[in-house]
């Protein structure tokens, strides 16, 4: 799944690549061995990552210098909390940002740095919804050309109140590109399928009022405790993003229109 997200933002080198939810780092190590088999120079990439858990932070650093990247940045605390990469009195930008989030959090408003980031609305701080926070913390952080992948629970696509104006906000802006619906069991730990939102904040024109949603639920190998992406998977699902194909019962491009006939709800 992390090959599949460094495929779909495709970093180069000298960008700035941030993992708001590093974990122990797979995805900023990810994202330098992409520009590797490129044949680009991979050291001329700057990789910033942060994680509230002080034990994986150090596995995390542990892990940069094991990888040859002494340089990355990685800090801990609470992201939505305490955002620690700051420029010019404000969260800094980044070329690309890769996540996978902790799944249904709550998260509490009352200590938030920065409650700018959050400009499409709050989700209910209990009721484990802080998904879409990460989601905006994410999008604040790109800069105007800047390209994020996320994984993210079905649950962001359908959910009503609070997230579903947050979901017409993000598109209404036509900076949501695409939904890509995952197989199940592909996860340590939760059975649940999951689900890839790209957002590009400089969509090309044709497609600035289309969101393609892609139905990959059925793209996997199976192991004996779970499943996972096969090098065909990830190479079909990223080839369908990158040329907006439609194939039958598989992808499609979906209007703007047809979304707000459907409230706002992207359930694949």
């Amino acid at each position: 799944v992390v090959r599949l997200l460094v495929k779909l933002i495709k970093p180069q080198e000298g960008m700035f690549v941030y993992d708001p939810t590093c974990g122990s780092g797979g995805m900023l190590i990810q994202s330098k061995q992409y520009l590797e088999e490129q044949g680009q120079n991979a050291k001329n990439l700057a990789l910033y990552g942060q994680d509230n858990n002080g034990t994986v932070w150090a596995i995390c650093k542990m892990n940069m210098i094991l990888h040859n990247i002494p340089d990355a940045q990685i800090e801990n605390e609470d992201t939505l909390e305490d955002p620690k990469f700051l420029e010019k009195g404000y969260i800094k930008k980044f070329n690309r940002v890769i996540a996978n989030p902790p799944f249904s959090q709550n998260y509490t408003k009352t200590s938030m740095k920065f409650p700018e980031r959050f400009r499409y609305g709050y989700a209910p701080e209990t009721g484990k919804k802080a998904d879409l926070m990460f989601v905006q913390h994410m999008i604040a952080s790109l800069e105007e050309k800047g390209i994020m992948a996320t994984i993210m629970p079905h649950g962001v696509l359908f959910r009503g109140g609070a997230e579903k104006e947050i979901r017409e906000g993000i598109i209404k802006d036509g900076i949501l590109e695409a939904v890509i619906g995952l197989p199940q069991h592909l996860f340590y730990g939760t059975g649940i399928p999951a689900c890839i939102l790209v957002i590009n904040k400089n969509k090309a024109k044709e497609n600035k009022e289309k969101i393609l949603f892609i139905n990959a639920d059925a793209e996997y190998g199976e192991s004996r405790n779970q499943n996972y992406l096969r090098p065909e998977d990830i190479e079909k699902i990223s080839y369908v993003y990158e040329h907006k194909l439609t194939l039958p019962k598989s992808s499609r491009l979906v209007s703007r229109e047809e979304l707000e006939a459907e409230e706002y709800n992207c359930n694949i």
